[in-house]
């Protein structure tokens, strides 16, 4: 492994440190489940869109543009194929509610969260999160159409929330960052230094986000279960791999094949907890889930990055 993997490997673990903010937080009682909620709608409808806009005050640029909806394309075609496989790799599992939660916490990586600061590392601070915006546009559109008809499935119906699919902060921040970037757009000096500052609170943010979510799931639900491990396989190591794989044999550009699979490797998303606990099911499970990916994601994020570097 060259020097800069291992930069890489470190950056990487810089962000994972900020995590225990969020723990130590919780456990003083400093965050409460509430406060994190509020803390994430803050994340979600302010830092984050904020981040993104100004990601896309770059140069006009076809190629960039053209790899964009390249991974747009790619973040289709990897959530209906792993939304269809997670289906069939937990049929075994007799719970119905526990089934539901496994496979949501497949299906959904954690993107945007821990994803935009994992490529502000590796790609650089604009590209990183212009790249990243094009994949979370697909899964902010796949998460509130298919992934709350999964986590309610087989309890009560609930009805889809229709203006959060396409209405959501996520989409409405990358579609105006896209024509931002056509039309050569660019902010005033002022709006774009604080607007990149309040967006730069997205990454020490989400890790004391995912911390707080994290902080109540007790050692031996994450670690003595059999289940778990395997689903961790499935999430950390299956799918990435799986990812970087087929895209380099459909010989996609090579940025494409780096940021599908960096995307991949993430743990699940904190979407996940949220809505179990929104829409009633396993959200013990779910937080489960989600702090077990977290902390193996640690190790499983690096061997993913050197992976696409060996292939590419």
């Amino acid at each position: 492994m060259n020097g800069s993997s291992f930069l890489v490997i470190e950056k990487v673990a810089t962000l994972f440190l900020i995590l225990f903010a969020g723990v130590i937080a919780r456990k003083a009682n400093i965050l409460d489940w509430p406060a994190t909620k509020k803390l994430s709608a803050f994340l979600l409808n302010i830092t984050q869109p904020l981040m993104i806009v100004t990601s896309f005050q770059l140069d006009f640029d076809p190629e960039k543009l053209k790899n964009g909806f390249f991974l747009f394309a790619l973040s289709a075609a990897v959530h209906v194929s792993i939304a269809a496989a997670a289906f069939l790799a937990y049929r075994p599992i007799k719970s119905k509610d526990e089934k539901k939660v496994y496979e949501m916490a497949t299906i959904f990586a954690n993107c945007a969260f821990l994803g935009y600061p994992v490529l502000k590392v590796v790609l650089g601070d604009e590209l990183g999160v212009f790249y990243g915006a094009f994949y979370a546009m697909f899964f902010n559109i796949f998460v509130w159409t298919y992934g709350v008809y999964l986590i309610t499935r087989g309890g009560a119906k609930v009805k889809f929330p229709v203006k959060k699919i396409f209405l959501n902060a996520g989409m409405i921040s990358s579609v105006l960052g896209i024509v931002v970037f056509l039309a050569g757009i660019k902010l005033p000096g002022v709006l774009y230094d604080s607007s990149k500052l309040v967006g730069d609170m997205t990454f020490p943010l989400s890790m004391v986000i995912i911390g707080s979510l994290v902080s109540d799931v007790k050692l031996k639900d994450m670690f003595l279960s059999a289940k778990n491990y395997y689903y961790v396989f499935i999430k950390l190591i299956f799918v990435p791999l799986l990812v970087g794989a087929v895209c380099y044999t459909l010989r996609l550009p090579r940025i494409v094949v780096y940021v599908g699979t960096i995307l991949n490797a993430m743990p699940s998303a904190a979407n996940v907890a949220i809505f179990a606990e929104t829409y009633g099911a396993n959200s013990k499970l779910a937080a489960t889930n989600v702090g077990l990916s977290t902390l193996f994601s640690i190790g499983t994020i690096p061997l993913a990055i050197f992976f696409v570097d060996k292939i590419l």
